[in-house]
């Protein structure tokens, strides 16, 4: 089965501050929808590949916090701890079969849950998705999977428009950094729930966050950070995603957005 980076989440309480930043940046962030069953509502940026990255705040808590999907569970659990990113969701075009396969594996998976919203031409955009349950929720978490109700090569050519960006002819979204306790136990969690292999996991250093174990998983590569008291970043979300680096040939820097790091880095081109 193939799977696929699809997108990050990212909890604040102004979406739309968010998406306001990223325009100002260059970048084609746009108005995504409501989600009334779920109290929530989202702004995007979508990249290369159908990649992307989704605000999400609390439009009505009160639904929220009632709500019955997991990931607006996550959402709410995340948000007594403040702003920051919440999730990972990679792309399938088998959710059942997918089921069924970590089924075999002897995990618990709730789903596949339906999911819908409104554009605003009034078309319906919809999905599935499956998740892994988990006993401890304070912990590293499994990723969540997700399959439109479009094929690729279809939504592709819709979202042609959205990837282009002012701020440069080539924009990637190309990895996501983690804190997490232990390492180890981190990367094979990832790797075993993946079926990578041992050899692909590999180690690193970055001068500001110390070093890593990495490994790509559906196109993105996924760097786990050791969380100590010295660490920068050990005091924005421990267990979670802390920054998402984006390719380009514009500019380099890295900034704060509602508790998350975006690191973006130049690439240099032949003239």
């Amino acid at each position: 089965m193939k799977l696929q980076f699809d997108h990050i989440v990212h909890l604040t309480k102004n979406p739309e501050k968010a998406m306001l930043t990223f325009n100002q940046l260059g970048f084609n962030a746009i108005q995504g929808g409501n989600h009334p069953n779920w109290g929530t509502h989202n702004r995007l940026c979508y990249f290369e590949g159908l990649r992307y990255i989704e605000w999400i705040g609390m439009k009505d808590r009160k639904v929220a916090e009632v709500s019955d999907n997991v990931l607006i569970q996550q959402i709410v659990a995340d948000s007594r701890h403040g702003e920051g990113f919440s999730q990972l969701a990679f792309r399938t075009n088998e959710i059942d079969k997918l089921a069924l396969h970590f089924k075999e594996k002897g995990l618990l998976v709730i789903g596949p849950v339906a999911g819908s919203r409104k554009r605003e031409d009034g078309s319906v955009l919809k999905w599935s998705m499956l998740f892994i349950h988990e006993e401890n929720t304070n912990d590293l978490r499994y990723p969540f999977f997700i399959e439109w109700g479009q094929p690729d090569d279809f939504r592709l050519k819709e979202m042609d428009a959205l990837i282009q960006h002012k701020a440069s002819s080539l924009q990637q979204f190309t990895s996501i950094h983690f804190m997490v306790k232990d390492q180890q136990t981190a990367v094979e969690k990832f790797r075993t729930l993946f079926g990578t292999d041992e050899g692909l996991v590999k180690g690193g250093s970055d001068y500001t966050y110390g070093d890593y174990l990495g490994m790509s998983i559906g196109g993105i590569a996924l760097k786990f950070f050791k969380a100590t008291s010295n660490n920068l970043v050990h005091d924005i979300r421990s267990e979670r995603p802390f920054l998402c680096e984006i390719t380009s040939t514009s500019y380099e820097k890295t900034i704060n957005i509602s508790g998350g790091l975006y690191t973006f880095t130049k690439i240099i081109t032949d003239l």
